[in-house]
This record gives C-alpha cells, sequence and structure tokens, in this order.
C-alpha cells in the first residue's frame, strides 16, 4: 500500500471458549486479564485509528470498554466456535462498522490477544512498512535458525539446507509466521476474503517476543518472559524486533 491517507482499522478476536487454556483471553496475566495487553498496545500504536474486539462473551467485552477499545456488537455463535475460520470474523466484523456505521478503513490489521508481547511500537512498525510498500499483505513472524526435514518412505528429506549442512551459507533463512500482527488492504480483503493473499511481506520480530499463548506451557512460558522483559531497564529487543 502506498496510499498517503490511509485509515487502518485494529480488529481483535476474542471468543470467550477455548480449548488449550480456559477462559484464557481474560486469564489473569500480568496484573490484569490477557486481552488487555493487547488493547493497551494498539491503543497506544498511533498508525490505528480505532480498535474494536469481536467477542461473544460479556465479561470480554466489559473488559474491552474497561480498556479503552470498543466492543461494538456481540460475535454471532456460528462465529465463535472452535472450528470458525478467522477470515469470516474479521469480514463480519468489516461489514457490520460499514453497514451500521457507514464506516470504512483502508486497512485492516488483526491482533490476537494471544501475543501479549507484541507492543505499539511493533504495530506502527508494522502499519508504516505496510503503507511504504506496494504489497497488499504484511505478516509478521521470526527468523527461524532451525534446520528442517521431511519424512519421506525411503528417508528424509532436506527442505531448507544443502550440502554440508553445518556450514550457515548452505542454508536458506526462514521465518515462522508468529500471529502476532496480520495488515492487509481492506479492499484486497473484500475482494478475496484471506488474510495472506495477494503480495505479502514479512514483519520481523524475535522469537523471544513471539510467544503465541494456545496451551498451559505457552501461558507459563509467556509469564515468564514478562518478568524477563520488566527485570531489565531498558529492553532493547521491544523497540528493534
Amino acid at each position: 500500500m502506498t496510499t498517503e491517507a490511509a485509515d487502518y482499522l485494529g480488529v481483535i478476536p476474542a471468543r470467550g471458549g477455548s480449548k488449550g487454556v480456559k477462559r484464557k483471553n481474560v486469564r489473569p496475566f500480568a496484573g490484569q486479564p490477557l486481552i488487555a495487553h493487547t488493547i493497551e498496545a494498539a491503543i497506544d500504536a498511533s498508525n490505528l485509528d480505532r480498535t474494536i474486539v469481536t467477542t461473544d462473551d460479556a465479561e470480554i467485552r466489559r473488559v474491552t470498554k474497561e480498556h479503552g477499545a470498543e466492543a461494538p456488537f456481540r460475535r454471532p455463535q456460528e462465529l465463535a466456535t472452535d472450528d470458525a475460520a478467522m477470515e469470516p470474523v474479521v469480514e463480519h466484523a468489516i461489514s457490520y462498522l460499514e453497514d451500521e456505521e457507514g464506516y470504512t478503513c483502508s486497512g485492516i490489521v488483526l491482533l490476537q490477544p494471544t501475543s501479549p508481547h507484541r507492543t505499539a511500537d511493533h504495530i506502527d512498525r508494522a502499519i508504516e512498512a505496510h503503507k511504504e510498500s506496494p504489497v497488499t499483505t504484511v505478516i509478521s513472524g521470526f527468523k527461524d535458525h532451525s534446520y528442517r526435514w521431511r519424512p519421506q518412505k525411503d528417508g528424509a528429506e532436506q527442505l531448507n539446507h544443502t550440502g554440508d549442512a553445518s556450514r550457515r551459507q548452505d542454508k536458506t533463512t526462514e521465518y515462522v509466521e508468529n500471529g502476532a500482527i496480520y495488515i492487509v488492504d481492506a479492499e484486497h480483503f473484500r475482494a478475496h476474503g484471506d488474510l495472506r493473499s495477494g503480495t505479502v511481506s514479512l514483519f520481523e520480530m524475535s522469537e523471544r517476543r513471539s510467544v503465541d499463548i494456545d496451551t498451559e506451557f505457552d501461558f507459563w512460558l509467556a509469564e515468564q518472559l514478562t518478568e524477563y522483559f520488566e527485570s531489565k531497564e531498558q529492553d532493547t529487543d521491544s523497540s528493534s524486533s
């Protein structure tokens, strides 16, 4: 996207149910509900014009409003099941705002509440990257240094390295999508209904800020990382990656 003036809508999806961690979006995390960390990062991001939460849950709506974001509608139950895809949830949100309020945006910024270490600075820099690039989509991820293999019937296939695996130059650089930030042109999304299609650019974050909470272990690890970040007078990682 290269539009000079662009309105970016922050969309935070947070249903009440959860398989891996019960009620995780409102579970206490570092002194407040987990979702509050994402809401506050979005509110503090200067490049976001508006932030809404799409949820089916009354408690999440209350927490949302307490922390300064909007919950302008209740998400339909069919979009709040375990197997509901994210794209229809986003489509419902932007359609509601357009139909009920006449509100439209140039860019959609999806922020999952299970990434509590994604900061306002990350959001702002990802949006800047989207503004300054001709791509339709920006997705956050972290650099992966592991050697990857695919099992075969007669052995295993090298995926991202060739020759002498001990030589770093023989290994291709890969990134792992971390679920923290998805930015897509609103026009492209309306036409294709996909958060990962079109021309895609990667926004790099560090692995230690890329924990995506899906299990009890993830929750524990994220809490330990929070204590680590808070113990540092200046966490250089928060602004650089």
